[in-house]
């Protein structure tokens, strides 16, 4: 073959694979223009959005949504700084036989559970303080909150006290009761129209520099809480116990907010709104997986021997902001400090598939794991953090498609 053919047939080759390469990269990206080429219900590829390189405006809002402990192990008591705990129990299961006995002696036991917030030694050998005073309202512990009660829910004459150091797991401490109250229980079980018993308030004071839970009614008996009576009755003198009550942690905490983190803080708890800017997809997309990812500020969080190092997130489907489907996306610990929640699911529908398609978009909950159980504090940072790379990162792979 001559070089000038050689020449001629290197040029065409090259011509050729520059076509198919050209080809191939349209094929992979079209234009706007060329999507209308394509059959309606066929795919262009899957693509990736990242918005830590496209972009994608994220608005957010943390607020305070209390919620009710009384499936918690814990029952809480203490304060600390701007946190409080209150511990309401309401004793049971007297019978109806003890009606006008005479109590010569109340006590009430409550077994340490080796918890107590915040986390550190100190805090572990803290001192806890506080009076005991009766509940003058009816209230269905199963749903009540902190928000639910008022100054005048309790009474203001002290019906006992505790001032301790509790530091081993199941160490007992013992709370002595006004015999006068304990007799109204008593009345009250026989004929509940002669005497109240709308349980007691365990309230913190100025003594108390912690919180520290013990073993709840959701306990194995031998740990609930328990009250131990001795009365006379027609001059015979018994001792009766009971372990029957009903109980739950009310608390409230006062996080000031800031343009660098977020909090989500179990047992009171706050939460996160965050709605993301979905623009830049087109709204006929299939929605294969989406990542989101949140950096944690690990010196200001809080966790313990309890902490299940999980975040939680739902779908919002009101304005207010409240309101969410029961379905829940759960977020895990992904490496170098962030947690990691996948929005699909087999279980339900991505919400950012239900936010492309038309539902209105309220956002994303999101809430600590143990939301209802203790104190876990997981602090994040904001989408407004001076550290881009501490941002939230959420990255989507979807599937362009042409519609009819």
């Amino acid at each position: 073959m001559t070089s000038k053919k050689l020449t001629a047939a290197l040029y065409s080759l090259l011509t050729i694979v520059s076509l198919s390469l050209y080809t191939i990269g349209c094929a992979d990206d079209p234009s706007s223009l060329g999507l209308n080429f394509i059959p309606p219900g066929e795919t262009t590829g899957v693509r990736i959005f990242d918005s830590y390189i496209d972009t994608m405006p994220i608005t957010s809002n943390n607020s305070r949504f209390y919620v009710n402990t009384s499936g918690s192990k814990n029952l809480m008591v203490g304060k600390s700084g701007s946190y409080e705990s209150k511990a309401l129990l309401k004793f049971g299961d007297f019978g109806d036989t003890r009606d006008s006995a005479t109590v010569l002696s109340a006590k009430m036991y409550l077994k340490y559970k080796n918890y107590y917030f915040p986390n550190t030694s100190g805090d572990s050998l803290g001192q806890i303080a506080f009076d005991v005073y009766k509940i003058n309202d009816s209230l269905d512990f199963s749903a009540i909150t902190y928000d639910s009660v008022n100054s005048n829910t309790f009474g203001t004459v002290s019906q006992g006290s505790y001032t301790g150091t509790p530091t081993g797991d199941t160490q007992e401490v013992e709370i002595t009761l006004n015999p006068a109250m304990v007799e109204d229980w008593l009345d009250n079980a026989a004929d509940p129209s002669t005497a109240q018993n709308n349980g007691i308030v365990l309230a913190p004071n100025g003594s108390s520099v912690c919180i520290k839970g013990f073993y709840s009614t959701n306990e194995d008996v031998s740990v609930e809480p328990k009250l131990v009576i001795i009365y006379t009755k027609y001059n015979e003198t018994d001792t009766f116990s009971t372990s029957t009550s009903d109980n739950i942690s009310l608390i409230t905490a006062d996080i000031p907010s800031s343009s660098e983190t977020f909090t989500l803080q179990a047992g009171v708890s706050y939460v996160q709104q965050m709605i993301f800017d979905l623009g830049h997809i087109p709204s006929t997309s299939t929605i294969n997986d989406v990542q989101l990812f949140l950096t944690l500020d690990s010196a200001n969080s809080i966790f313990t021997s309890q902490t299940s190092y999980k975040i939680l997130g739902q779908f919002i489907n009101d304005s207010a902001g409240l309101k969410t489907d029961l379905f829940t996306f759960s977020g895990e610990p992904s490496g170098g400090g962030k947690y990691m929640m996948r929005l699909v699911s087999t279980g339900a529908p991505s919400p950012f598939a239900r936010w492309l398609s038309g539902t209105a978009n309220y956002g994303l909950l999101l809430f600590a794991g143990n939301q209802t159980i203790n104190l876990d504090k997981y602090v994040f940072y904001r989408e407004t953090a001076s550290d881009p790379q501490n941002r939230p990162r959420v990255v989507i792979k979807y599937t362009p498609r042409v519609t009819p």
